[in-house]
């Protein structure tokens, strides 16, 4: 088990416990500041922070901002998710709290359809297997990518399904958004195709979050580049950049 995966399952253990939870944390990111830690740190001040989440899931599952945005209510925004399973848990899981809209759609280079693909969790009970939640987060447009998270005898449960997409002007006119205090993107691959359609200099997220670990590295260099070149300060953390809009 690797450090990153210790310190979450520490963290999970001890959320049983709030208190003891809260002072743990703040303790341990003095050391070692995280997403989250960053995060409030850089809307200390805020009263309202918008939030656009491309490639949401559940909402919940390896989330770093989960229980941030779901218990400080200054958190509102629209949530982007194109697994009808998913985006179905998506809604349940922030439904409640009436802040956040939900669009079921792949963001993509163009508008359209196009079949996208995932692990049905039945399916893997029909095999005899559960308790792998970590593959709601392999969902992609590329088949190939889902599968080589698998083992063979689960390829069988690899499904797809044929989703709106949407261009990211597409989107932002389609819920008519004029401001993003914090974009965050998780689309397995498909991050900088879609990271590359903001214009930075009309649309200036306070954070930008998206995700590395999957991009080729010729397209983990050039989203790097593109960020520092448009005024932000760019940090790797784990499988993420995280970056910081310069005051």
């Amino acid at each position: 088990m690797n450090f990153a995966a210790l310190v979450l399952r520490i963290s999970k253990v001890t959320e049983r416990f709030p208190r003891f939870h809260k002072i743990a944390r703040r303790a341990y990111c003095v050391f070692r500041p995280g997403i989250r830690f960053q995060t409030e740190a850089a809307f200390k001040d805020y009263q309202d922070i918008f939030v656009l989440k491309i490639g949401a899931n559940d909402g919940i599952t390896n989330d770093p901002l989960a229980s941030l945005m779901l218990a400080d209510a200054r958190y509102r925004g629209l949530l982007v998710e194109p697994i009808p399973m998913y985006a179905a848990m998506l809604r349940a899981n922030y439904g409640k709290c009436g802040r956040f809209a939900i669009e079921q759609a792949a963001v993509a280079a163009s508008s359209g359809t196009a079949n996208m693909y995932y692990v049905d969790e039945k399916a893997l009970k029909g095999i005899g297997i559960g308790n792998l939640d970590w593959v709601r987060g392999v969902a992609s447009l590329d088949r190939l990518h889902v599968l080589k998270h698998l083992s063979p005898e689960l390829h069988s449960a690899v499904k797809e399904d044929s989703v709106e997409c949407l261009t990211v002007d597409a989107l932002l006119s389609r819920h008519n958004v004029q401001k993003i205090d914090l974009l965050h993107i998780d689309c397995e691959g498909f991050d900088y195709v879609i990271l590359r359609q903001f214009d930075f200099t009309t649309l200036r997220p306070r954070i930008v979050l998206f995700e590395q670990k999957h991009l080729t590295a010729q397209d983990r260099q050039a989203a790097k580049i593109m960020m520092e070149r448009a005024g932000y300060k760019v940090e790797e953390m784990e499988t993420d950049v995280f970056c910081l809009a310069e005051p």
